[in-house]
């Protein structure tokens, strides 16, 4: 077992985001108000899901057509899990047809694939196209509903419950800033490729017939703002205008969610503060990379000379005016493999990442035979 402390200096301004948990409430005490016309909203570091402002974030509101990024998330763990996959083909059934607000006007018994439908709900809020997935992964949009409000749960959601798969009802259905942050970034971590279809302004369905449909962005700002990359937006007479907006820019993605405006312009103009907030108060801080030697060791024990290494990249999220020094302290165990270890940094002793460490070549033991050789080379140098 080993423990080392030591302390190095970094400073990288303007680098990107990941990293520690930081106060809500104490975030907002400093920030000016950014969202004046909205009932409440949230800005979050996507990977960590660092709280850069908030306001009324606990509040239990209509999401309307935001719920799909749950809904999203669902369709694409069942890809995951092989249920199905892009090319394949669903029928359309009653129920979906027969959905009301946005929509593509499927039939009764039309075909359609489901890399269609993701382009059909992605780009056109598609009400119907949300349906069908919802069929093809759970056999009903009743029982897609109950999974959606049981991941809700799993996610830490405590202000959510989901009515439909939609965000058409009315009556109690419900989520807040803090949870669809939670939802969104779950859906951003996991399947980043979900923003091949939420960047696309426009596209078409049923291209190879005679009445193509011609799909346009309901999120009027892809395309027109640097970096935005999705995600959903909302509106019923119920909810007012709603978006859930992801930003990748200067190597930090963030995520801001807002609800309750009554215009969308307002709407998109101070969703854009709070992201524009972010980039201008924070960075974020590579302390280690992906394969940083932490330390290496040839004891007389094992036949190779073994190197402690991190798994996987660490960073760290603070102001842009905060000092970037910190400590870091570690501790790892040879096994008769491998090596496993962790690695701790610290900021004026609070701990703001963690990683793991482990072993870049086989950890071996030198047999008895090996052990004396070394023992004696020893003794001669």
């Amino acid at each position: 077992m080993k423990k080392v402390i030591f302390l190095i200096c970094m400073v990288f301004m303007g680098m990107g985001i990941l990293g520690f948990s930081v106060s809500a409430e104490a975030v907002s005490e400093e920030s000016p108000e950014l969202i004046p016309g909205a009932v409440s909203g949230i800005l979050l570091e996507q990977s960590s899901g660092t709280i850069l402002y908030q306001k009324e974030m606990n509040k239990r509101l209509s999401p309307a057509s935001m719920t799909k990024i749950m809904t999203l998330l669902l369709i694409y763990e069942a890809m995951d899990n092989h249920q199905f996959d892009k090319e394949t083909v669903l029928t359309t059934s009653e129920t979906a047809a027969n959905m009301g607000g946005s929509q593509v006007y499927l039939k009764v018994g039309e075909k359609i694939t489901v890399d269609e439908a993701l382009k059909c709900i992605c780009i056109a809020s598609a009400n119907d196209c949300a349906v069908l997935m919802a069929e093809e992964v759970s056999g009903s949009e009743a029982h897609f509903v109950r999974r959606m409000n049981e991941r809700a749960k799993e996610l830490g959601c405590k202000n959510t419950n989901f009515e439909d798969c939609t965000g058409l009802t009315s009556q109690n259905h419900y989520t807040s800033a803090y949870d669809l942050g939670l939802i969104a970034k779950e859906l951003l971590n996991k399947f980043p490729e979900i923003t091949e279809y939420t960047t696309l302004k426009e596209d078409y369905i049923r291209k190879d017939t005679s009445s193509p449909f011609w799909l346009i962005n309901t999120n009027k700002m892809i395309g027109r703002v640097e970096g935005l990359n999705g995600l959903k937006t909302g509106y019923t007479s119920f909810s007012g205008y709603c978006i859930t907006l992801s930003m990748r820019k200067e190597n930090m993605d963030l995520i801001s969610v807002v609800f309750g405006y009554d215009k969308s312009t307002t709407r998109n103009t101070e969703s854009l503060e709070l992201l524009k907030y972010g980039y201008s108060n924070y960075k974020r801080i590579k302390v280690f990379s992906k394969g940083d030697i932490i330390e290496s060791i040839h004891p007389i024990l094992y036949k190779d000379k073994i190197n402690i290494v991190v798994k996987k990249d660490i960073y760290y999220l603070c102001k842009k005016k905060e000092d970037s020094s910190f400590d870091y302290k570690y501790e790892y165990t040879l096994n008769k493999d491998s090596c496993e270890g962790k690695i701790e940094v610290y900021v004026k002793e609070n701990k703001i990442a963690e990683g793991e460490l482990i072993s870049v070549e086989p950890v071996r033991k030198k047999n008895i035979f090996e052990l004396a050789v070394s023992i004696l080379k020893n003794c001669f140098v």
